[in-house]
């Protein structure tokens, strides 16, 4: 049986307008035209070009009609590589009805504009088998046509496609550098290592000064890649939390569970920070007793699953957790893994706070990733 399953993913390429098939035909006809009445003065048997014209028109418009289905089978019933042998014989079957259609409208027309003994079976066959090879090519170009359209169309999806994630990457970027720079963040932290310092604290004073430091230059250094490993977004989010500790001190507890075997893990650039810090924003240091942000990392065979969640005061009724660094999170899960990535943001099940559990397809790097 053929394969006549489309392919979704591609783009498709707009079928050709009638006028616009008219006048891509319109030119071989009237050279076929200009040929024939060159020929015909030769052999001494001028013909009008008028004449000449309607004689040649049905092998070259005949091909306006049959265009829009041609690309559709094409679309149906693919020659793209693996290439089915039962699909070569659709299209074959295919390329020899719409040849002996047009060599029945040769035969018909020129009956009437070039007339003679042969009955119209036999002319029909006569022009049939005179223009298998031309309309074989001119179908087999058709479908060639389209595949070569639609590639074109493809790449320039890619590429657009490509630039959607290297500006989401840029705004991920830059969304996290606006949120290490905002006043309340750098305040707090200057202001607790200042504390730190009046308490003569030397050690942790300058450790979190490193951490700061750690912090800002793994943002603004960070490379073009879309993905890096899980190891390296771990550590990046562990450092702005540990920042976090020393202004909260035992309030805010850190439980980080992610396996070595999944270290070198694939994931996208930043794509922890929007949810932990919306944890520390809404859900977590509003009680006396302190909170806990838990990270943790398990994968099966195919996916690997994210998941951040604390145990602050949870979402409220019609509540949703929202804001840019998680739409951007969204988008980019959508854009870079389609339907293999899932987010999903809810209060835990058993116990008070808010999950964020994300599912990406499991691929480990093959060499470093910065």
């Amino acid at each position: 049986m053929p394969d006549r399953t489309e392919e979704p993913n591609r783009p498709r390429v707009r079928t050709p307008s009638v006028w616009a098939l008219l006048g891509l035909w319109t030119v071989p006809a009237l050279l076929s035209t200009i040929e024939t009445v060159m020929f015909a003065r030769t052999a001494g048997r001028p013909m009008p070009a008028w004449r000449a014209f309607i004689a040649e028109a049905p092998q070259w418009y005949g091909w306006v009609l049959f265009t829009p289905a041609i690309l559709a089978l094409a679309r149906r019933v693919s020659l793209r590589r693996p290439v089915r042998a039962a699909n070569v014989i659709v299209h074959a079957v295919a390329s020899l009805g719409v040849g002996l259609a047009i060599a029945f409208a040769d035969a018909l027309v020129n009956a009437w504009v070039r007339p003679s003994r042969a009955t119209l079976l036999v002319s029909t066959s006569n022009w049939f088998l005179s223009a298998l090879p031309a309309t074989t090519l001119a179908y087999f170009a058709i479908v060639g046509a389209s595949y070569a359209l639609e590639a074109a169309a493809e790449l320039r999806d890619r590429e657009r496609r490509a630039a959607e994630l290297e500006a989401q990457l840029r705004e991920a970027q830059l969304s996290a550098l606006r949120m290490q720079l905002q006043p309340h963040f750098l305040f707090n932290s200057l202001n607790a290592i200042m504390a730190l310092v009046r308490d003569q604290d030397t050690t942790r004073a300058v450790r979190a000064l490193s951490l700061l430091s750690d912090v800002l230059r793994a943002t603004v250094n960070a490379g073009d890649s879309h993905e890096t490993t899980l190891s390296h977004e771990v550590d990046f989010v562990s450092r702005y939390l540990e920042i976090e500790r020393i202004r909260f001190g035992d309030r805010l507890r850190v439980s980080l569970d992610v396996p070595a075997s999944l270290s070198t893990a694939l994931v996208p650039r930043f794509v922890l920070q929007p949810f932990v810090e919306n944890s520390l924003k809404h859900g977590v240091l509003r009680e006396r007793t302190g909170n806990e942000i838990a990270v943790r990392a398990h994968a099966d065979e195919r996916a690997l699953t994210l998941t951040i969640s604390d145990d602050g005061r949870g979402l409220g009724a019609g509540e949703s957790v929202s804001g840019v660094g998680i739409a951007n999170a969204r988008a980019r899960l959508e854009r870079m893994y389609g339907s293999a990535a899932r987010l999903s943001v809810q209060n835990a099940a058993s116990a008070a706070g808010v999950v964020v559990e994300i599912q990406l397809p499991l691929k480990l790097a093959t060499e470093a990733v910065a």
